[in-house]
């Protein structure tokens, strides 16, 4: 994607899309933000579309939360809750011929549509989902490996689809708080006999 999305659309979305006028570090910070996203993305229509990234995913959120809120006020990002969703401003300025199409059952108004399967690897390499799964359940690294399996399976079974990473990982950790009582339990293996036996 990055050969689409270039200086020619970033200079466009700066003068064109944003509202108002950007410091050179909030450009500097879109810039990074779109590079981290795009680089391994292929130039296809459905990879065009906006995104969502956590802030607990960027380093030291609190020194750039000021850029951020520069972007979110020029409207070029949306700052939610605990994550940031980068507006599809790009779309008005990338070449589309040069997109390639993709099958529509997998895209849908701008959206591909995944299974949590497709997403299951990393779900289990995400250390921050599983390190605050563990710390806000009171659960072991087993047990929420055990949740996120049984999650998976079970969005599969109701072909639950995700459009990306962010928003399965999202229901997986709130899933997980809904139901750590199905964590299997630990087992304490005693040395002691039992009186009688």
């Amino acid at each position: 994607m990055l050969h689409i999305i270039n200086l020619f659309v970033l200079d466009k979305i700066f003068k064109e899309a944003a509202e108002g006028t950007l410091s050179p570090m909030s450009k500097m910070l879109y810039i990074n933000c779109l590079t981290h996203h795009f680089k391994d993305k292929p130039a296809t229509i459905s990879a065009a579309v906006a995104f969502e990234i956590f802030e607990s995913d960027i380093d030291n959120y609190k020194k750039y939360q000021n850029l951020f809120e520069q972007l979110h006020k020029a409207k070029l990002i949306t700052i939610g809750t605990r994550s940031i969703v980068f507006n599809n401003v790009w779309g008005k300025f990338i070449d589309r011929s040069k997109l390639e199409a993709v099958k529509p059952e997998e895209y849908v108004a701008g959206f591909t549509f995944r299974l949590a399967s497709h997403f299951k690897d990393e779900l289990f390499a995400s250390q921050q989902l599983v390190e605050l799964a563990q710390m806000k359940n009171k659960l072991n690294k087993s047990q929420v490996h055990r949740l996120i399996e049984i999650f998976v399976v079970e969005q599969d079974t109701f072909q639950k689809k995700y459009t990306n990473f962010s928003e399965c990982i999202k229901h997986c950790s709130y899933w997980i708080a809904s139901n750590a009582d199905k964590a299997p339990k630990e087992v304490v293996k005693s040395g002691a006999k039992i009186l009688g036996k």
